[in-house]
C-alpha cells in the first residue's frame, strides 16, 4: 500500500469510522431545552435559513418530550433510494456514510445529554411508490434498503448503546396498520383529478421548476423504455410523475401523520427533499459538512487538497463529469469491508474541488 493509499485509510478509518468527533458534552437537564435549540440550528449543520414556525415548533416538541420524559426521535426523511445516474447504484456508497457520521456529529451532544429516556435516529425512506415515479425497479430500491441498513449496522457498532440508529419505510409502516401499496394508489387514484387542476394552476416558473426536477429523475430506459417517446409525450409523463407525487405526499400524511410524524416524540429533519403536510415546521439539514447535494442523488468522494487536508465530498452529476478523469480509485480496508462492494475502494480527488 502505497503512502497515498495509507493516507486515504488512515482517515477513513480514525476520522470517519469512528467515535472522534462526536462531542462528549453533557448539559445540566435544567439547560438541556435552550442548548438542544442552539445545536439544532447551529448554522453550520442547516441547509436553510431557519423561519419562527420551525423554531417554535422545534422547542414546543422538545419542551414536551422533557416535560413526559419521553424517548427522543429524530427522522430525517428522504427518498430511500441511490439515483441511477450513480456508477456506485443501487447501493448505497460512500455519500451514505458521510451524512450517517454528519448527522451523528449533529447530534451527539443531544444524546450525551438526554438520559432519561432512548434517543433514536430513524432515517424515514419513502420508497413505496418510487418505482412508478421514477421508472427504476423495486429490486434496486429494495438493495439500496438492504445496503443502508448494512451500513447503520456497521456504525452502532462503532458507537455502540448511546443512540439507536435504524432505517424505517413507509411500506412496513402500511403493513403494520394493515395497509397495503395497492389502497395507497387507489386512494391516490382518487385525488389525482384535483391534483392535475393544481399543477395546471402553478405558474409557469414554478411548473418549469417542478418539470426539471421530475426530468433529472425519470430514468427514461428504466423498466419500461421511453425513449422513444416525442417531447410532448415526455412532458405528459413528466407532469404524471410530478402530480402523482405530490398526491403521494398528501395520502401518505392522511395514513400515517398522526402516528409517525405527528407523534410527540418525534423531531422530523429534513434535507431538500420536498416539504409535503407538516414540513414546513420542519428543520432542514444538509448532507454533509462540506456538501449541499444529498446523499442519495449524489456520490461520496475524498477531496485531499493541496494544504493535505482531507475532506468528504458528495458530488452531483454534473459535478462527476467534470472531475471524473482525476478522481483516483484507492483500495480500501475498514469496517465498511464487506458491507457492499462500493465500500472496497474510494474514488479520491488529488487536489481542491471548486464548484
Amino acid at each position: 500500500m502505497s503512502d497515498f493509499e495509507k493516507t486515504v485509510n488512515s482517515f477513513l478509518n480514525e476520522e470517519l469510522l469512528s467515535t472522534k468527533g462526536l462531542s462528549n458534552d453533557c448539559w445540566d437537564k435544567h439547560e438541556f431545552v435552550d442548548q438542544a435549540l442552539s445545536r439544532l440550528f447551529l448554522r453550520r449543520f442547516r441547509k436553510y435559513a431557519t423561519t419562527q414556525g420551525v423554531k417554535t415548533f422545534v422547542h414546543d416538541r422538545l419542551v414536551n418530550i422533557v416535560l413526559k420524559s419521553l424517548p427522543l426521535r429524530f427522522v430525517p426523511s428522504f427518498g430511500g433510494y441511490k439515483h441511477w445516474w450513480c456508477p456506485t447504484y443501487p447501493k448505497t456508497d460512500w455519500a451514505e456514510v458521510f451524512n450517517i457520521k454528519f448527522l451523528l456529529e449533529y447530534l451527539a451532544p443531544i444524546f450525551n445529554s438526554y438520559t432519561t429516556n432512548r434517543v433514536s435516529i430513524e432515517y424515514e425512506s419513502e420508497e413505496v411508490i418510487l418505482a412508478e415515479l421514477n421508472n427504476i425497479s423495486q429490486d434496486g430500491l429494495d438493495e439500496y434498503t438492504k445496503s443502508f441498513r448494512e451500513a447503520l449496522s456497521v456504525f452502532q457498532s462503532i458507537i455502540g448503546g448511546k443512540v439507536d440508529l435504524s432505517l424505517v419505510l413507509a411500506r412496513e409502516q402500511y403493513e403494520e396498520m394493515g395497509f397495503s401499496k395497492g389502497k395507497l394508489l387507489k386512494r391516490i387514484e382518487e385525488m389525482m383529478p384535483e391534483y392535475y387542476a393544481r399543477f395546471d394552476a402553478y405558474e409557469e416558473e414554478d411548473k418549469k421548476r417542478r418539470i426539471a426536477k421530475v426530468k433529472s429523475n425519470y430514468k427514461l430506459d428504466g423498466v419500461k423504455d421511453c425513449t422513444g417517446l416525442s417531447e410532448t409525450e415526455k412532458y405528459r409523463l413528466y407532469r404524471e410523475s410530478r402530480v402523482l407525487n405530490e398526491a403521494f405526499l398528501d395520502a401518505d400524511y392522511e395514513i400515517r401523520g398522526a402516528s409517525f410524524f405527528d407523534d410527540e416524540s418525534t423531531i422530523p429533519l429534513l434535507f431538500s427533499f420536498g416539504l409535503g403536510p407538516g414540513g414546513e415546521s420542519w428543520p432542514h439539514i444538509g448532507s454533509s459538512s462540506s456538501s449541499m447535494v444529498d446523499f442519495w442523488a449524489g456520490m461520496g468522494i475524498l477531496e485531499k487538497r493541496d494544504n493535505g487536508m482531507i475532506v468528504p465530498r458528495i458530488i452531483s452529476r454534473s459535478q462527476y463529469e467534470m472531475i471524473k478523469n482525476a478522481l483516483r480509485s484507492v483500495p480500501v480496508q475498514s469496517k465498511m469491508s464487506g458491507a457492499n462492494s462500493n465500500y472496497d475502494s474510494i474514488l479520491v480527488y488529488n487536489g481542491t474541488l471548486v464548484f
